[in-house]
């Protein structure tokens, strides 16, 4: 029996009046999975320390060979804090954040109901519903991409602002990308995309990126390539128009997915 056939068995309207008395949907997902066993996680505490180091030792490098531009780093991130006010309520600014808003409605929607959307895949032969998550991450990331670009083109085409933007921005993308690779190499599509959500088995992983201690090694690592993205590519130009106050607002909506998943 296929996934889809075991997630429809229950009408929509039950379903339906389950949601409105607030119930959650957990109920479905096979007890093997619910409660297989979960062996512990081991801090690795040498993985530890070089990941650390590995953002640390950059930033002093960089700070050293080029202390005008750390300074003049750390000003443009004041200034586009101190300016807040005045681009948060723009519209180019809005526009971006809620291009950036479009992933994380479809993540709060599909986890908080997970057979809601079993059932409209099933029903539009859209196939599996982690194979249609990941085509709508596609889409997602298209609209972020456009958010972030928006913002970007206003302020101008420019280079790095300085050596140390451009080394410790480069260092804090592939930090980011190294946990964005790691989590994926280690529980797969189905882990990611929140197969155990439809019943599909994901194994419990105990190494690598877990062993960091990181409970969301994920949105951290997307949060450092934001913040990395940006440092590379922000100068005074781009202050007023909110393009650095953008990687807050990812970042806020990471810490935001992040609650959703452990308390919803």
């Amino acid at each position: 029996m296929s996934t889809t056939t075991v997630l429809t068995t229950e009408k929509p309207r039950q379903w339906l009046a389950r949601l409105r008395v607030g119930k959650r949907d957990d109920d479905y997902i096979p007890e093997r999975l619910k409660h297989a066993a979960r062996p512990a996680t081991k801090p690795d505490r040498t993985l530890q320390l070089v990941f650390a180091l590995g953002v640390l030792v950059p930033f002093l490098a960089f700070a050293f060979l080029d202390p005008a531009g750390a300074r003049d780093a750390f000003a443009l991130q004041y200034a586009t804090l101190a300016q807040l006010p005045s681009y948060i309520m723009t519209g180019p600014f809005v526009a971006a954040v809620l291009c950036l808003c479009v992933e994380r409605v479809c993540y709060t929607l599909v986890w908080c109901c997970p057979k809601a959307f079993a059932e409209f895949c099933s029903k539009h032969n859209l196939g599996a519903p982690v194979d249609v998550i990941v085509r709508l991450f596609g889409v997602n990331k298209f609209f972020q991409l456009l958010g972030f670009a928006h913002l970007y083109l206003l302020g101008g085409l420019a280079p790095p602002s300085s050596l140390f933007a451009l080394g410790v921005g480069a260092t804090l993308v592939v930090w980011g990308q190294a946990l964005n690779v790691g989590i994926y190499r280690a529980i797969g599509k189905a882990g990611v995309y929140y197969g155990y959500k439809f019943g599909v088995a994901v194994p419990w992983c105990t190494g690598f990126p877990f062993t960091l201690g990181l409970a969301h090694p994920q949105y951290l690592g997307s949060a450092a390539t934001a913040y990395g993205c940006v440092l590379l590519s922000l100068t005074a130009a781009h202050v007023p128009g909110g393009y650095g106050g953008l990687a807050h607002a990812q970042a806020l909506l990471y810490a935001y997915m992040a609650y959703v998943e452990h308390n919803l």
